[in-house]
């Protein structure tokens, strides 16, 4: 094999195509990840760096008839470490995890082996045909959840629309000077490098809110080519390419563009940009992906968004026709990159009749 023209003629083809790919990416500044369809940075934690799909429903939990919901003595949670109770951490349903060493007892000072933990939903499940209920701002004592968890938690994950404050007493006291925190959409993998609070918590409340008060703006940007949308090469092989052109379409979502439970109206994908969308970006809320031309629930595909930015180039599906966007939820891997639109925001919040257009 090593012998064969053909086979010669391939490999210095390849050396010659690597080392002008290199070269290009140096030449424009084109960081390596941006030939790559990723949405959050290489120092995020393998296991935050998948979101898998999660399920909605547009009836709140709220507006449930109360004889479909059940009240229950503790959150509905699990402590095994076998990966059988592992939740997914992004969604608007409230989930907490606590664990005695690092994220899931991972990367923690020390070998805690299985170690103890608890994922569970501290104010019930809104899925399903069963709907559990914990009382919001109910006091829960860790040791009730795990026995060996008591001032030994290290680590912490929440997601969705609820905030929860964590204290280093039982019974949940809230008298000046006692120990703990709030935490919204918030994770810290290593308590111990990080305030006074490791090996301290005892007991946690949590109450449902999306902090709409403190809402502005978000924004969405879609695509069907990534070079105009990020108005340089997506990728060293885009320089390559002739001059190209595209369509963009940009969207600022003001907070009176959301309704009372904190959700915007939606919008179809222009055609021209949906059957070759190869971009988007989405600073500051959580969207909602469909495939129906007005985001028909049985068409639901996935969401997508935190507070932070999230951003996707190629590899996406052509057949997505409409989105709407919501307050977001989920946790901040990636700080937002549109805070310059912000005097446009608080602008138009003032405006009788407010355009989403940029």
């Amino acid at each position: 094999m090593a012998n064969n023209p053909s086979y010669c003629r391939q490999k210095q083809m390849l050396l010659l195509t690597g080392s002008f790919t290199l070269f290009t990416g140096y030449l424009f500044n084109i960081p390596v990840a941006s030939a790559i369809p990723v949405t959050m940075s290489d120092n995020i934690p393998e296991y935050n760096q998948t979101i898998f799909d999660v399920q909605f429903d547009r009836t709140p939990a709220k507006l449930v008839s109360r004889q479909t919901m059940t009240e229950v003595p503790l959150p509905p949670g699990s402590t095994a470490s076998d990966g059988s109770g592992d939740l997914v951490f992004y969604g608007p349903e409230c989930r907490l995890g606590i664990y005695e060493g690092g994220f899931r007892n991972r990367d923690g000072p020390i070998d805690t082996g299985p170690g103890a933990r608890w994922e569970g939903r501290p104010l019930g499940t809104i899925y399903g045909d069963e709907r559990l209920v914990f009382p919001e701002n109910k006091c829960v004592n860790i040791k009730d959840l795990h026995p060996a968890l008591p001032n030994q938690v290290s680590a912490y994950t929440l997601t969705g629309y609820c905030e929860c404050r964590f204290y280093d007493h039982e019974g949940c006291p809230n008298e000046p000077g006692e120990g703990g925190f709030t935490a919204y959409n918030r994770e810290d993998a290593a308590l111990w490098n990080n305030g006074p609070d490791d090996n301290t918590l005892e007991s946690f409340s949590c109450r449902t809110t999306n902090h709409f008060e403190e809402f502005k703006y978000c924004s969405i940007k879609i695509s069907n080519n990534p070079t105009i949308a990020l108005g340089r090469p997506a990728s060293p092989i885009d320089v390559l390419k002739p001059k190209s052109y595209g369509n963009v379409d940009d969207k600022l979502f003001i907070r009176r563009a959301f309704n009372s439970l904190g959700q915007a109206d939606c919008l179809r994908i222009s055609e021209d940009i949906a059957t070759r969308l190869s971009y988007y970006k989405i600073n500051g809320c959580s969207c909602r992906f469909f495939t129906g031309m007005d985001c028909e629930v049985e068409t639901y595909v996935y969401t997508e968004g935190n507070a932070g930015k999230t951003e996707k180039i190629y590899g996406l599906r052509q057949d997505l026709r409409s989105y709407y966007c919501l307050v977001p939820f989920g946790i901040a891997w990636v700080p937002r990159d549109d805070l310059d639109l912000e005097a446009i925001a608080d602008k138009r919040n003032q405006e009788t009749y407010p355009d989403t257009e940029i």
